[in-house]
This record gives structure tokens, sequence and C-alpha cells, in this order.
């Protein structure tokens, strides 16, 4: 019997969707393309190209249903090995998941009234992560974090979640030129979520090291494109004396330069399902430091590639691992150069190309 697969084209698929197509041509499985684009980009590799008109929207629950009917009253969805989308969450696609579920973002919300809103205001969600994702022939996930939440709150059989690491598309800045401070140690962040994104984990951190570190010492550049509306942020600086220690960056066009100002890049998120600033850390040549509740925690092997912290107490764990590449740092040595170097290797590995192929090769095993 012929193999076949159909493809619901969404934006984030440029990434990799020419290399996905291209394991299916290899492959001789037929492809059928389900698209809202007028002039797809892809519509010549497909055998039948199938114009979607109901909108999807993905924060509105409603707006899978009418999808997933026009898709059924156009195909046999039973006819396809599979039917690949991106972050849709239909009930018979295989998904591809880059975010956190909503049960576990609950899960670990400290705030319990913020924790009831999010409940309410997105029962219907919640519902539908619970009882139609596991429903599923296939799961894709960017991190075995990720694996984990959704096998644990989604009722997904973990034997058919696929892990892929997505790729970066910033490989040109192994070569971009350092604007590093050589007096001061200077350790990143961005946190376009101030909270989720794990700031104030890196300014509490801080608060433990001002005790051993003046400012010409060590600073710490955060970049957060609202930090002027953000009042209580301010306070918080001004009450802990931190506004010496600290640089707030608005939204930088260029983000290369920020990354080639640091000595340390640090991924502090309260949860994470993967953070590509990381990969982007590591082909700067930059020694990162992650939470062990960011996804991208799997590719590192911590004091070789990267520094992992425990993330049940982040202030303590992350001061430390910060000390701890400070003189690591400070040695006459290669030790810190060595890191890198390994850090970039790993980085350089998880290219669009290769999130295809685990993609193809976790559907299709018989063809690895």
């Amino acid at each position: 019997m012929k193999k076949r697969i159909g493809i619901i084209e969404s934006g984030f698929m440029s990434n990799y969707l020419q290399d996905f197509i291209n394991c299916c041509k290899q492959n001789d499985i037929e492809i059928d393309l389900f698209t809202y684009y007028r002039n797809s980009n892809y519509a010549k590799y497909a055998k039948k190209v199938y114009r979607l008109k109901e909108v999807y929207l993905p924060k509105k629950i409603k707006s899978k249903q009418p999808l997933e009917n026009e898709i059924k009253k156009l195909v046999d969805i039973n006819s396809y090995d599979y039917i690949l989308t991106d972050c849709m969450g239909l009930s018979f696609a295989c998904n591809i998941f880059h975010n956190i579920s909503l049960t576990q973002r609950m899960a670990i919300t400290p705030n319990f009234l913020y924790r009831k809103l999010l409940q309410f205001s997105h029962k219907k969600q919640i519902e539908h992560e619970k009882y139609y994702y596991r429903k599923c022939p296939k799961t894709v996930v960017v991190s075995n974090y990720l694996k984990q939440d959704y096998a644990k709150n989604c009722g997904i059989n973990s034997d058919s979640i696929i892990v892929a690491y997505p790729g970066t598309n910033n490989e040109h800045l192994l070569n971009y030129p350092s604007q590093k401070n050589k007096n001061i140690f200077t350790v990143g962040a961005v946190t376009c979520g101030f909270v989720t994104k794990g700031g104030y984990n890196v300014l509490n951190a801080l608060r433990i090291l001002k005790k051993k570190y003046s400012p010409n010492q060590l600073r710490v550049r955060i970049i957060n494109p609202s930090y002027k509306r953000q009042k209580i942020l301010h306070l918080y600086l001004k009450f802990f004396n931190l506004n010496k220690y600290v640089d707030l960056i608005p939204y930088q066009k260029d983000i290369n330069k920020f990354y080639k100002t640091l000595d340390c890049l640090i991924c502090a998120s309260n949860y994470e399902a993967f953070g590509r600033i990381v990969t982007e850390g590591m082909l700067c040549n930059i020694p990162v430091i992650v939470g062990s509740n960011v996804g991208a925690a799997d590719i590192i092997k911590d004091g070789q590639n990267g520094f992992i912290f425990d993330a049940k107490t982040p202030a303590k764990n992350l001061a430390q691992k910060i000390e701890e590449v400070i003189k690591i740092s400070a040695k006459q040595d290669n030790t810190i150069a060595a890191i890198t170097q390994k850090a970039a290797e790993t980085a350089k590995q998880l290219s669009w190309a290769n999130f295809a192929q685990n993609i193809f090769y976790g559907l299709y095993p018989e063809f690895k």
C-alpha cells in the first residue's frame, strides 16, 4: 500500500518543512498539502493541494472543531499514515508542540489567584489537552521536559512521543566579533516575560552575589522590552540596591550584538519547553547556565559544555553556578575555552534539517 502523509502548513513550519518534504520524497512517500496560502512554496511537491477556509486561532479552542470538520469533509483522514501539524493540537493529527501544557503552567504557578484565573479562563482548552491529545497517533515535542509534561498532564502514551530538538537560524554567530568588557564580568539574560522567563530568579541570585562582588566586578544585562512600564521591577531594584549592577535593555533588533557583550548567558525561566537562546549563546562561544526545568538542559552536560543549576531553589543554586563560571573564567588556562568549544559543537548539531529528520524517522522508523 502506498505510504501517504498529509501536511497542514503553518508559518513556523518554514524553518524545517522543506527538509521534511525532502525526507518524504527520498523515501517515496506521497504528500498532500493543506494550506491557507494561495501561493504556497510547497504546493509543487504535493500530489493534491487543499485550500483551507476555516481559520485556526491558537487561543480560541472553538476554532479547532470547524477546522477538524473541514479537513474531514475534504479527505478520508484514515487514508493517511499521518497528518502533520505544528502547534494546532488537532485530535486526529501528529502534533508538534513547542510550548508546555496549560496544566503544567497551572501546576508551577505559585500565585493561587492567578492559578485559579488561568484554570477558569482556559477551562475548555485544558479539557481539550487532557481528553483529545491522547487520541493523536504521534506527538512531537522539543525536549524531554516537554515529553514528561505531555505524558503526565495530557495522558499521552510516552512511547508515542517523539523528541526532536529545534534548530537555530544563527549559525553565523561563530564568526561574530566579541565586544566584552575585559574588566567586568557580564552576565546576560533575555526576559521578554520577566516573571516567567526568570527575571527575578536572576535578580535574587544577584542579591547573593553582590555581597562578594562590586558593580565594577560584576554586571547583569537583561533584555526586557517593557521594563520602562514595570514599576514593581524598578522598586525592587531600588529597594535591594541593585541599580548599579543591572542594565535593563529594550528589544534588540540585532540580538547577536547583545550576546557578544557577555561573559555568561543565563536561561533561568520558571518553565521553558526548550529555550533557543541557549543554543544561540552556545554558538557565540559564551558559557551558558540553564535551570533544570529548562528543556535545553537535555543537551547540557554540567561542567563540560555548559552549566545546570537545580531550579527547585533557583536563587541560591544559580548564584553558585555564576560564581563557579566566574572562577573558571579567571583561571589562566583554557578550561572555559574548552567548555565553550564543546558547547558550540553541540549547538551546531541542532539544525532544522536534523529536526525534520528526527520527526520523519520517528514517524517512519523503518526507513532509518
